[in-house]
């Protein structure tokens, strides 16, 4: 039986003299992989952090408290949320089922006149939530 030779190319040899060589290297430059890769990482590294930031969300749960004690957590939430950068708040306030039926939901109600008078210039725009979110009884807020 036949014993398996693997065969070896020829090593690569650079092509031209050198002058040629020094000319293109002037021309073009010389590209380090090792900081060029590591600058990708970084980058990468900085668009991933900005993305996670962009992407949370601040759950602030007003079910319980009364109208005094829910409008001071939504002001506080939404100072500490411009402190910290989170750009989207989600309230939840609940659709007002053990609310008075004349008054209607309370909290909710509550949450919405704040939006349209001591936040009108905080917040950038707010709508209620998807049925994924919570429908009725949440309103996202986006700073």
């Amino acid at each position: 039986m036949k014993r398996f030779v693997p065969r070896r190319r020829a090593p690569r040899t650079v092509q031209g003299t050198t002058e040629e060589i020094l000319s293109f290297i002037a021309t073009h430059g010389v590209v380090d992989k090792d900081v060029a890769a590591n600058a990708a990482a970084e980058y990468r590294r900085t668009v991933e952090r900005e993305k996670l930031e962009r992407l949370s969300r601040f759950v602030l749960d007003l079910h319980g408290l009364s109208s005094v004690e829910a409008e001071k957590q939504v002001l506080s939430g939404i100072g500490s949320c411009r402190d910290r950068g989170v750009r989207e708040i989600l309230v939840i306030h609940g659709r007002g089922l053990h609310s008075n039926a004349e008054e209607g939901p309370v909290l909710k109600n509550l949450v919405l006149s704040l939006l349209e008078g001591k936040l009108k210039g905080v917040v950038k725009r707010y709508r209620p939530g998807t049925p994924a979110e919570g429908g009725e009884g949440v309103t996202v807020i986006f700073i």
